[in-house]
């Protein structure tokens, strides 16, 4: 994968260019989304996302004293 940097002069992390680095992170993702294995457990890529910004949403809630 090459990423093409969008913001000129801005330094990218190296690990964005790196095969393992992104499946650890891919991986670690998925995990925090549906707990342990969520990957082989058959969790799709979307369905992570989804997860992920629900959980941001509440915990913006919660931090605003939301209900």
């Amino acid at each position: 994968m090459n990423y093409e940097q969008y913001i000129k002069g801005m330094p990218v992390d190296k690990a964005w260019t790196s095969e393992e680095e992104r499946e650890y992170f891919i991986r670690e993702c998925s995990n925090l989304a549906f707990g342990d294995e969520a990957i082989e457990r058959g969790y799709g890529m979307e369905e992570v996302i989804e997860q992920l910004k629900e959980f941001s949403d509440n915990a913006l809630k919660w931090e605003e004293g939301e209900e």
